[in-house]
């Protein structure tokens, strides 16, 4: 992976031409894209000497200005150090890797991208096909099985924390906020979410979901950690030729149980699965076993469901609650009943 000395070279025409070959003119088009971040994303269009063009995403983030950063703790720019840590290189032998080059400078990184727009998913709200859901399913599973338990990444100081995730969009108030607030929009969504779960539940969950979150996730401390992407949203997908999965936006990549990234990914994909929420989770469990090449036991599958539950209703009861008066209520009742039967065991 090509690091840069600058931000601003990374759209420099002599720098990219290092990199991708000879280059008579660069065009830099700011555009807006689905997300929650504050990073600015532009399009990218290099002229090439041989008369072709080469199309890329360039992606800036100040750190002290991106609220998921700064709610997460990232003070060094996760994606951009993802790029240049040997050991997890491994990661692009499962992933198709998106990145072209990135540089990093005090607070702010930038990254090069390859434009992947004609593969991305069309941004709608229903169920993506069965055999896209299985690439999906064999592809985060055989990540996770690469970094199984691995002594390598709980090394690695700068990776999200289990913490970081469970905490990221909890209710009540943030104190980094203060400082660097999530958008108006996003943050009274939150607030408005939280306030109506929190009245909906019974009393004992609602007295579980106000507890610190360092006290909910001592109960699992003993699972098995791995490398997570973080953010495993539909968006952040696109199945490239070969029926392959590149996976972009990694600033919460992390250090943590499996569980946390399939509750985060049956929460927010709730309406692009191909089957029941039980469905994915029996498919990944099968899948996983078979890139490990040992059974998890139900004891632990159970405990990691859980926690599954616990995470995905940490990050996203407040959505469920929001959305429960525009549906017929069904995905808010999965998840309250869900959580109760964990909170009351």
């Amino acid at each position: 992976m090509t690091r840069f000395a600058t931000i601003a070279d990374l759209t420099d025409p002599n720098c990219l031409s290092q990199i991708v070959g000879p280059i008579t003119a660069v065009q830099v088009t700011p555009f807006t894209a689905i997300g929650f971040s504050g990073s600015v994303l532009h399009r990218v269009q290099a002229a090439m000497a041989n008369g072709s063009t080469k199309n890329f995403v360039f992606k800036r983030t100040e750190l002290k200005a991106d609220w998921l950063s700064q709610r997460t703790n990232d003070r060094i720019g996760r994606e951009a150090a993802l790029l240049g840590e040997k050991d997890l290189e491994a990661t692009w032998t499962k992933i198709v890797n998106p990145y072209v080059a990135y540089a990093r400078e005090k607070d702010s990184s930038g990254l090069l991208m390859d434009d992947l727009s004609e593969y991305l998913f069309p941004d709608l709200r229903e169920p993506i096909e069965l055999a896209t859901e299985n690439i999906i399913i064999d592809t985060v599973a055989s990540l996770h099985a690469l970094f199984w338990d691995s002594p390598v990444i709980k090394k690695i100081s700068w990776l999200n924390t289990p913490v970081g995730y469970l905490d990221l969009l909890t209710p009540g108030t943030h104190e980094q906020d203060e400082y660097c607030p999530p958008p108006d929009k996003i943050r009274t969504n939150i607030s408005d979410g939280w306030k109506l779960a929190l009245e909906l539940v019974s009393p004992q969950v609602r007295k579980y979901l106000s507890r610190p979150v360092n006290e909910i996730f001592q109960r699992w401390e003993n699972l098995p950690v791995t490398l997570l992407h973080g953010d495993l949203k539909i968006a952040n997908m696109a199945i490239v030729p070969g029926d392959r999965l590149a996976l972009f936006d990694w600033p919460l990549v992390g250090c943590a149980p499996c569980s946390i990234e399939l509750g985060w990914y049956i929460a927010v994909n709730a309406t692009r699965l191909a089957g029941t929420k039980e469905d994915f989770l029996t498919k990944y469990r099968n899948s996983l076993q078979s890139q490990l090449k040992q059974a998890i036991d139900e004891k632990t599958w159970q405990q990691m469901i859980k926690l599954a539950v616990v995470s995905g209703s940490l990050m996203m009861l407040w959505s469920k609650a929001l959305g429960r008066s525009r549906s017929n209520g069904e995905e808010w009742e999965w998840w309250n009943s869900r959580l109760e039967e964990v909170v009351n065991a």
